[in-house]
């Protein structure tokens, strides 16, 4: 019987083992100064809690009996304190409500690590061994987390949502039920429905859009007061060319111009689409995929709103598929194509995090072509992994 040579997470020999080693002891010592650093970047975005007041106060004006929006709503971006959600949004808010800010502040940041950190322990725990701590320095060094953690706002607790609901997949009830609580939350996973009917979903699809009748139906009897302000607003979203008007008033004018151009900000609208509607297809005809195809389906999510590409905490929803890439791309054969598509991917991580001044529209452009570079990524490992076998030496496992 031919001996069986023992394998590390990299597919190098056990006894010759110490380069992986050293790979693995130097992504620690990054993941611990990422962590440090994550850290002192949040505390340099004080004082927190930006978008959190506008929920305390919602929660505040339902204990109080105010109303829950203003006559004439700005939207999307409107003053501190203006609320732009569902009213049943607002009601586990009741139980901050009667706190000071602060202290609700700090149980809201606490949450929100919390969830945070189990996103991240779910997307990086079935990566080989010697990417775990690379992968975790870049979860914890993401800009768009770190201040959707300080603004505090409802990205990360969304994001979560729609993980638990697909790994919820095989029971439709509790998957669609989540999945409409996501969606009820923050509309921005509405795309997800497209992704589910695509897949062959049906089931989960009648439950997720049983339960937002439900919920809307119960919202209109117990908030009447509210609800039509409340739809007059969703229609002054869905007509206000804020996003347009904002970049246009953004420098360099050039880039400006091309993000406005008809090739511009409507592609990542396309996109959002595309990727849903196709990917469920696609999804369907290889199970193998789904995983992969709904995570991409979920990061370009929120550009279906022409104003998602101004948020940088949007970019939360990308963090599923840049682990599911990576993960892909490290089992990928030839040592050459992943020299080509793993640094590819770190750009695009970069790029999603750069930062810019006042009137500057250079970090918004950055993250549009981080975002493209992370498609076309993406697209590349799944063709190549149905060209190529995919190596032994690494678990062949898709995270779930």
């Amino acid at each position: 019987m031919r001996r069986l040579t023992p394998i590390d997470s990299q597919g190098v020999k056990a006894d010759s083992a110490h380069p992986p080693r050293l790979v693995w002891a130097a992504g620690v010592a990054v993941m611990v100064l990422a962590a440090l650093a994550g850290l002192g970047i949040f505390v340099e975005k004080a004082p927190y809690g930006f978008d959190l007041w506008a929920y305390v106060l919602a929660g505040r004006h339902l204990l109080s009996g105010d109303p829950l929006y203003p006559p004439d709503p700005q939207v999307p971006a409107g003053p501190l304190g203006e609320y732009h959600y569902a009213p049943i949004v607002a009601v586990p808010f009741v139980l901050l409500a009667p706190l000071p800010f602060a202290l609700a502040n700090a149980v809201w940041i606490g949450l929100n690590t919390g969830v945070a950190a189990a996103i991240g322990v779910h997307l990086i725990r079935p990566l080989p061994r010697d990417a775990r701590p690379w992968a975790a320095a870049a979860f914890v060094f993401f800009l768009p987390t770190i201040l959707e953690i300080s603004l505090g706002n409802l990205n990360v607790l969304t994001l979560a949502l729609c993980l638990l609901a697909w790994s919820q997949r095989a029971r439709p009830s509790v998957a669609g039920t989540v999945l409409a609580v996501a969606i009820g939350t923050k509309l921005v996973p509405l795309t997800l429905i497209l992704f589910y009917l695509g897949a062959g979903r049906s089931r989960i699809v009648a439950w997720t859009l049983a339960v937002l009748a439900g919920g809307l139906f119960v919202t209109a009897i117990v908030f009447a007061s509210d609800f039509p302000t409340y739809l007059a607003m969703l229609i002054a979203f869905k007509n206000s060319q804020w996003a347009t008007e904002f970049i246009a008033r953004m420098s360099p004018a050039d880039v400006a111009r091309m993000l406005n151009s008809p090739v511009g900000v409507p592609l990542l609208s396309v996109i959002a689409v595309a990727t849903a509607a196709v990917g469920g297809l696609a999804a369907r005809r290889d199970r193998r995929d789904e995983t992969h195809l709904h995570h991409l389906a979920l990061a370009f999510a929120p550009y279906l709103a022409p104003f998602g590409l101004l948020w940088l905490p949007y970019l939360v929803f990308a963090l599923p598929l840049l682990a599911s890439t990576l993960h892909r791309a490290l089992l990928l054969p030839q040592a050459l194509t992943r020299a080509l598509l793993i640094p590819a991917l770190a750009l695009s991580w970069l790029l999603m995090q750069l930062v810019g001044g006042e009137n500057d529209v250079t970090p918004i452009a950055a993250h549009f072509i981080g975002l493209l570079l992370l498609l076309a990524v993406t697209l590349a490992v799944l063709v190549l992994a149905r060209r190529e076998p995919v190596s032994e030496s690494v678990p062949a496992r898709v995270p779930a």
